[in-house]
């Protein structure tokens, strides 16, 4: 059976998080959002199973026409795929509604009725995801991440890309003070400048974290200038879900809106270094788009690194799980086993760990013992795939780092 070593695949995170000419980004899904608790302890943000029946919910009091087609849609799509989500249902929404004309009839329904669906999905959606304010705790796994940023040097920015909807990690990288560039510029009604994303002169410095908001954000609206453009704007939080973005039509001057754009700059962002690094965290890897992006650069760079750090281990039957036994230079991360060097093994402690690396085992690896004179290798836990123990490293790091 193969095993795989907790100390050396710490210290290779390691190294990798602390070369500053090496360009770093992080790739963070909904499981980071749902690793904040409220008071009840219970997630503040709702993991992506939950939203979909929280959506779900939202479309049956619309009436049993709008229930009944939006079960049609969703058991469409479960032919192709086992169990979508609520971003695949919303996706497969709208594409019936760009390709209705008024009179005609889709999943038993109109497009009026879609147009429905589609918008209390959206709203559902925003509302899950804008908490109250006095329900979100003071201190954030976000702001540790932040910290971590603010005090590293580095030759070129820290690049986030995020699937989620909400503005936790923006609270926090503004609480801070985390300078953050997102493809908005202007100072009174920011508005979206694709041409920030692919020209480096049209952005701030490396001092600058970078964030991308692949799926939109609610506080995103669409606005008309005073010459009648209509363009995207950032303001305040709203759970009118807007530009909830998760579909994958084209939009109007589609490689100008944020989506296209924003999957245009990952892209860039693994295939013109051939020494970057994409660490994805609370990411299920359920975004195919998201998915062939990364799976593709690690395909023509052989020197570009993907950590896929997961909260559960992947099924052996995930294409996450199949690409990373082909490809070396994907690696996962999970809590009973790890793939790296395409190899699959479960994780085993087999040197002692010294002194050094003493403070930073104890976080990311869960051990069943204490090795003595004759058991030096022991089975365990890795837990750096939930976001709030993966912080605690940052934080750990910069103490044995400093």
């Amino acid at each position: 059976m193969q095993f795989h070593d907790p100390r050396r695949e710490v210290e290779k995170l390691r190294e990798h998080l602390a070369a500053h000419d090496k360009p770093i980004a992080f790739l963070l899904g909904a499981g980071t959002s749902c690793s904040v608790r409220d008071a009840a302890g219970l997630p503040l943000i709702p993991t992506v199973r939950e939203l979909g029946v929280r959506c779900q919910t939202a479309v049956e009091a619309l009436g049993d026409g709008h229930r009944d087609a939006y079960l049609a849609i969703r058991n469409e799509l479960a032919l192709s795929r086992p169990d979508p989500t609520i971003e695949d249902i919303l996706s497969a929404v709208r594409h019936k509604v760009t390709a209705m004309t008024s009179g005609d009839q889709l999943a038993g329904t109109d497009r009026s009725h879609l147009e429905g669906i589609e918008r209390a999905i959206r709203e559902a959606i925003a509302i899950a995801v804008t908490p109250d304010p006095s329900a979100v705790p003071t201190t954030l796994p976000h702001h540790a991440l932040a910290r971590w940023i603010s005090r590293v040097s580095r030759t070129n920015p820290v690049e986030i890309f995020t699937t989620n909807y909400d503005t936790l990690l923006e609270q926090a990288l503004e609480q801070e003070l985390v300078p953050v560039f997102d493809g908005f510029v202007g100072s009174r009604q920011p508005f979206f400048a694709p041409g920030s994303l692919l020209h480096e002169n049209s952005a701030p410095g490396s001092d600058w974290c970078r964030l991308w908001k692949i799926h939109g954000s609610v506080n995103w609206h669409w606005s008309t200038s005073t010459s009648g453009e209509r363009r995207i704007v950032r303001t305040h939080e709203s759970t009118d879900g807007e530009l909830i973005l998760p579909s994958y039509e084209k939009y109007e001057q589609s490689r100008k809106q944020p989506y296209v754009a924003m999957l245009d700059r990952l892209a860039r962002f693994l295939t013109v270094r051939e020494d970057a690094v994409l660490i994805c965290l609370g990411y299920s890897f359920g975004d195919q788009h998201i998915n062939e992006i990364l799976f593709d650069a690690l395909g023509v760079r052989d020197r570009v690194h993907v950590f896929a750090v997961q909260y559960a281990d992947p099924a052996a039957d995930s294409d996450l799980y199949c690409k990373a036994l082909r490809r070396p230079n994907l690696v996962v991360y999970s809590p009973s086993q790890a793939i790296v060097g395409a190899s699959q093994g479960a994780w085993r402690l087999v040197e002692p760990v010294d002194n050094r690396l003493a403070g930073l085992l104890d976080i990311p690896f869960d051990s069943d013992g204490v090795p003595e004179a004759d058991k030096l290798s022991l089975t365990g836990r890795f837990r750096l795939g939930d976001f709030t123990w993966f912080t605690r490293f940052l934080e750990r790091l910069e103490v044995a780092d400093g």
